[in-house]
């Protein structure tokens, strides 16, 4: 469970330090490790017999690099006006 809030911090730092600095690569760090967090989670084999308590926290981890590929789009690709090199002038 340390290991998620460990993440879960890391990923909500990451988009709320690319809100405020306005540097959309911070939010798109967090987007990139919780894509490869998601591939590794929804990949990974579970057991025959998988416990209740290993569903639901499988479920927060899916809860938490959900969030962190939200953040990655939001505050990362969405606000990069140099995406598609659409710059503003």
């Amino acid at each position: 469970m340390r290991l998620i809030i460990l993440s879960y911090t890391i990923i909500l730092g990451l988009g709320i330090g690319a809100f405020v600095t306005g540097v959309h690569f911070l939010a798109n760090i967090g987007g990139f490790l919780s894509a490869i967090g998601l591939m590794a989670i929804f990949f990974k084999d579970r057991p025959e017999n998988e416990t209740e308590y290993d569903r639901k926290i499988r479920k927060y981890w899916y809860i938490v690099f959900a969030t962190g590929i939200i953040f990655s789009l939001i505050f990362g690709s969405l606000w990069n006006t140099h995406m598609g090199n659409m710059e503003v002038r």
